[in-house]
Parts: C-alpha cells; sequence; structure tokens
C-alpha cells in the first residue's frame, strides 16, 4: 500500500496566547543529572506509570544508524516538508543527509500506549487522555496514583536530547478491544515570524508532522498506514496485543560522540536508577525487563543483584519489603505519622563490573550512600554519608515513602520537574512541607552516622554484616597485635642474627571475596640471615579482647585458615601456612580464609626448614 507522506504543521499563535516553543525549553529547569541520564529517567518512568495493571513492563533502548533505505524513508515519507525558520530547517536538514545518521529509541510494551483523542481540545467520555497530554499538551497534571512523575515537563528533556530537537512517536494503544496504532514527529523550533498569504503571522516554534485530514490540521499516520512507515524506519514490531510507545530521538547527542559508550552509559543508568524494579524479588506485575542494543547487538545488562554495590541495596530492599525486623521507622511527631522505613547493610566492597569508565560512572568505588523513592520504587536520588574506615567494605541504604495518600502527595510534590531530588521548598508551609523536613534531616543523620562506631547493628544476613564488622575490628584491633616491631628469629643469641633476622608485620591490608568466602590479606616482609636454612609460617586465630583464642576454645565452624602466600607480582608461591625461604629479604601478601562471625589475628614467624612447627 503507498502511503502519502506526512503533512507539516507548525503552531501559530492563537488569539489568547500560547506558551512558545522557547519557553517549553525551559520547563526542565536544570537537573542535577546529565541530560543522557535525564532522558532515560524521565522515559521509563514513563514507561512504568503506563503499565498495565497486573503486567510488568518491557524496556528495549537501542542505539543505532540508519541504513541508506531507512535515511530515504525518513526523508520522503515523514519530512518532505521542513520548516522554514532557518534554526529549525538547518539543523534537520545536516542530519538527513549523513550518511552516518543516527537515533536513539526508547521502547515499551505491556503498557497502555497513548490512546485517547487525538486532538486537545476534544473530550471523549470514559477515554484517557494520554496522547494529547504527551503529544499536544504541556504540564498536564499527574493522574497516575503513586505514580513515578508528577508534571510531565520532563518530556523536554526528549527534544533537548536531539540535537536537531526533534523525536518521532509511534505508539500502539487498545481502543473499545481493537488495537490502533499511531505515527507522528514533533520538533521543537524557536518562536519566529513568516509571512503567509494574509501576512505575517507570528509562530510559537512547535511543529508536528502527520496526517491532514479535513481541516488545516494534521492528525497522526493510524493504523496500516503507521505500520507501514514504522516499518520503513526500522521500528520494533508490534503485532496484536504488542501494545506500548517508541520515541526515536533523532541525532542524539552521544556521550563524548561514542556511541558504544552512550549505550553503556544508559546500561549503567537504568542499573543505578531502576535497579528496585530490576530484582529478581520484585513482584511480575511490576518488574522491568530492560535490554539494550547497539547496532543491533545486545549488551549484557547484569542483574542488580551481580552488580556491586547494587547487591548491598538489593538486601537492604528485600529486607524492607519483607518487613524484616532491623528495619526502621522514620516518623514525624507533630503530628505523628509514619513517614517511611529504611533499611541499611554493610557488606564487602565488591569488584566493579565498569561497564563505563571509572571517570565517567554514576557508580561510586566505594558506597555509603542512601537510595530514596516514593512507594513506586524508582529512585529519585542518593544521599551520599560518611564511608566505612575500611576500604574494603562499604554500607548502602534505602528508604521508601509510606503510602499513606497525605504523605506520598507530599513527596511527590516536593520533587521538581526532573523529579531527580525532594526540595521542601516547593512546598508551601504546614505539614506536607514538615513531613518532607524530618524525612530529610533523619536520612542526612543516617548518612553521617551508619559508619561511626555508635552506628545500629545493620540488617542481617549471610556474608555482608559479619564481614563488614570484621573489617572494621581488623582495622581496629590488629594494631596493636600485628603492627609489631621487628622481631628476632630462632637461634638469635649472637648480635649478628639479631640485627638480620627480622620480621616486619603483618598488617592487615584488605578484605576480598574468594572462591569460597571472604578472604582477609595481610602484608608481611622479612630480612634475615642467608646462613640457616629458615621457612616463613603462618598462623591465623581468633581474636578475643585484642588477644589471640586459644584452639580449645575456638569453634570448630570459625576457624581461619592459611590459603598461600602471595609474591610481589602477584603469583602464588606457596600454599599452606608455611613458605620455604630462598631470598635473604622480601615482601609477602598472606591470604587467610574466614568463616563464622569473628576477628581473625595473624601471626608470623621464622622457623627452621622442614620443622613440624
Amino acid at each position: 500500500m503507498p502511503v502519502e507522506p506526512l503533512t507539516l504543521w507548525s503552531e501559530p499563535y492563537a488569539r489568547s496566547g500560547n506558551l512558545a516553543a522557547d519557553g517549553f525549553r525551559k520547563l526542565l529547569g536544570t537537573p542535577a543529572l546529565g541530560l543522557l541520564q535525564t532522558v532515560i529517567r524521565e522515559a521509563v518512568q514513563n514507561s512504568c506509570d503506563a503499565s498495565k495493571a497486573g503486567l510488568g513492563t518491557e524496556i528495549l533502548i537501542r542505539v543505532r544508524a540508519l541504513s541508506p533505505s531507512q535515511r530515504l524513508a525518513l526523508r520522503r515519507n515523514i519530512f518532505d516538508e521542513l520548516p522554514g525558520a532557518p534554526d529549525s530547517r538547518e539543523p534537520l536538514e545536516s542530519f538527513l543527509a549523513s550518511e552516518n545518521a543516527r537515533v536513539l529509541e526508547i521502547c515499551d510494551f505491556g503498557t497502555t500506549g497513548l490512546g485517547g483523542p487525538t486532538r486537545a481540545d476534544r473530550v471523549v467520555q470514559g477515554e484517557p487522555t494520554d496522547f494529547v497530554d504527551f503529544l499536544r499538551n504541556v504540564g498536564s497534571s499527574r493522574d497516575t496514583r503513586l505514580g513515578g512523575g508528577t508534571y510531565g515537563y520532563g518530556k523536554t528533556s526528549l527534544y533537548l536530547s536531539s540535537r536537531c530537537t526533534t523525536i518521532l512517536v509511534d505508539s500502539q494503544a487498545s481502543r473499545n478491544g481493537a488495537d490502533t496504532r499511531r505515527l507522528m514527529a514533533c520538533h521543537l523550533g524557536k518562536a519566529h515570524t513568516a509571512t503567509t498569504g494574509a501576512g505575517e503571522r507570528r509562530y510559537t516554534g512547535r511543529h508536528w508532522w502527520g496526517q491532514r485530514l479535513e481541516d488545516d490540521f494534521v492528525d497522526p499516520a493510524e493504523d496500516e498506514a503507521a505500520t507501514i512507515l514504522a516499518d520503513k524506519l526500522g521500528l520494533p514490531e508490534r503485532g496484536p496485543g504488542r501494545c506500548g510507545t517508541s520515541i526515536v530521538i533523532l541525532d542524539p547527542h552521544l556521550a563524548d560522540e561514542d556511541p558504544a559508550l552512550t549505550a553503556a552509559s544508559i546500561s549503567e543508568s537504568l542499573l543505578w536508577y531502576f535497579w528496585p524494579r530490576m530484582m529478581a524479588s520484585t513482584p511480575p506485575a511490576r518488574r522491568i525487563r530492560a535490554s539494550v542494543e547497539l547496532d543491533g547487538v545486545p549488551l549484557p545488562l547484569p542483574a542488580p543483584e551481580a552488580f556491586p554495590p547494587l547487591d548491598l541495596f538489593a538486601r537492604a530492599m528485600d529486607a524492607i519489603r519483607a518487613g524484616d525486623p532491623a528495619v526502621e521507622t522514620i516518623e514525624s511527631l507533630r503530628p505523628k505519622k509514619l513517614l517511611g522505613r529504611i533499611g541499611l547493610v554493610r557488606g564487602l566492597s565488591g569488584r566493579r563490573l565498569n561497564l563505563v569508565p571509572a571517570s565517567s560512572s554514576l557508580i561510586p568505588h566505594q558506597s555509603a550512600h542512601i537510595a530514596v523513592m516514593r512507594p513506586v520504587e524508582l529512585v529519585v536520588r542518593y544521599y551520599e554519608g560518611t564511608p566505612l574506615p575500611d576500604g574494603g567494605a562499604e554500607w548502602a541504604g534505602v528508604f521508601v515513602a509510606d503510602s499513606d495518600r497525605d504523605v506520598e502527595s507530599a513527596f511527590a510534590e516536593a520533587e521538581p520537574p526532573a523529579h531527580d531530588d525532594w526540595q521542601p521548598a516547593l512546598l508551601a508551609s504546614g505539614t506536607r512541607k514538615s513531613y518532607v523536613n524530618v524525612a530529610i534531616n533523619r536520612l542526612k543523620d543516617y548518612a553521617r552516622s551508619y559508619a561511626l562506631p555508635s552506628a545500629p547493628v545493620p540488617i542481617g544476613g549471610d556474608g555482608g554484616p559479619s564481614l563488614a564488622r570484621a573489617s572494621e575490628a581488623f582495622g581496629q584491633l590488629l594494631t596493636s597485635v600485628v603492627d609489631r616491631p621487628a622481631r628476632p628469629g630462632p637461634g638469635a643469641g649472637g648480635r649478628a642474627a639479631r640485627r638480620r633476622d627480622r620480621i616486619d608485620g603483618p598488617a592487615f591490608d584488605h578484605l576480598e571475596m574468594g572462591s569460597e568466602g571472604p578472604v582477609a590479606v595481610f602484608t608481611v616482609a622479612y630480612d634475615r640471615d642467608i646462613r640457616a636454612e629458615q621457612d616463613l609460617v603462618a598462623t591465623a586465630s581468633i581474636m578475643v579482647d585484642g588477644a589471640p583464642l586459644g584452639d580449645d576454645d575456638a569453634p570448630a565452624d570459625a576457624s581461619p585458615r592459611v590459603l598461600d602466600w602471595v609474591g610481589a607480582d602477584g603469583s602464588i608461591v606457596a600454599v599452606g601456612r608455611r613458605l620455604p625461604l630462598r631470598d635473604a629479604s622480601g615482601k609477602l601478601m598472606v591470604r587467610v580464609a574466614l568463616s563464622g562471625e569473628c576477628v581473625v589475628g595473624l601471626d608470623v614467624s621464622f622457623a627452621e626448614a622442614g620443622t613440624s612447627r
């Protein structure tokens, strides 16, 4: 079926006035986040709000170069007409002429799509207004109970992320039991004056491409025409029941002009801001199933539980969802009101997976953060606090505001248009403003004091909390036990022997995760008399009150075990407690496997070669 090219319609000022495109651009304000993160947050929040009852949301984000046939279809079938204003026409012409034209697509499935009337002045009883709220209106009020968005202004970021400030929207919605597909392009330019047959006329700078029907206006291409156009452009297929929306950002601003880095940054943004809805324990009706592609190649997207430090945040979230008794509440006293729940977890600093270079990563090197969110469980922001003194351990917290209508709406209205903060100043004085102030002050107190010695006992569980406590204890207790002066070796009765045979350390260095559990790593240096054949022998023991616990008193299931000795080049030079010495001096690491809830100390001494000691 041949498809007529879409028609351009530029919005003139009405007699009563309009919001100029220049003003539309400014509605986003100044987000605390980068533009790419703002785009991903806004788009995925909208998708979550639009998810169908009882179904999770499927998100597909693609960064791709258009093929020659797709560029031709875009030029002939969508942008056959271009705005007359140079500020609008020239960037579009440049993009359409490029042989490396790229797009960023954000697609969702299992959502309601953009249904309802296509014109803002029409009222259809019983139908949603999603289409006009997204593509026509500016600043529509929130109508999703416990939804992620409040103003919809953040959609401005979609235009601003395009070098030609142009998007294309392909959406399928259900209407009276049948699927309806719609496709329309939109451009945000600048207010200008143009000469028409009736003389000069002022225009707002907003432009749409669609099908002109009975009057001088355009509606979206619909059904078969929309499907044909979408196929020509390579957009995702939408068969029966595959309702949802694809937003195509033309000529997107790329991170460092690098498509691969942009795709990786998108993956990281999805994890950092939407991990609560991507966890395995998230109910299927609320779960986000996300994927990212670069030029048709899927990129691995790790589960939050396997992506440090989100593994700790996920544990805290699980504790809140399960009603763990270690989860604390934050309350307002006057009036008395439950404001939300906070879970805190400590654990080892897991090795970072480095989706992007550390210099541009959102992921902290050492987590000391509280993720805050409303009941919709989309991260608003992170409050950074005091890190644990041992760099080998970290902590993570989660605060979820209560779902009480007054409380939830107070936090929602305290969010700026970009939904990336809680700002009490946005609320009028009163109890609702007090709710947000009290919660923020308490959260900052937790962030500041949790890592201090007086901090409360963290949420229980295997591995993390006990390791963190052990790590702290290493730093606080082992100095007086193992960081001692150099000691003489055996048979050191002569002056020369006492001068030469010495051991510096061992000193605790860091914690790491081994194949069977946590491992404490110590450093030790030695200087010896090479006339004697000697070994170094390491003895690990449980520490109580700064002293090693005797073998008879130590619990069998908590006995530490010396794994191996590691040389300066990182290679294992000996396995087990004993290291035969060949050189006169050296510096090594000793790895000790930990078990149980305990603090472990290490003693290293000389022994005659081959003895049973």
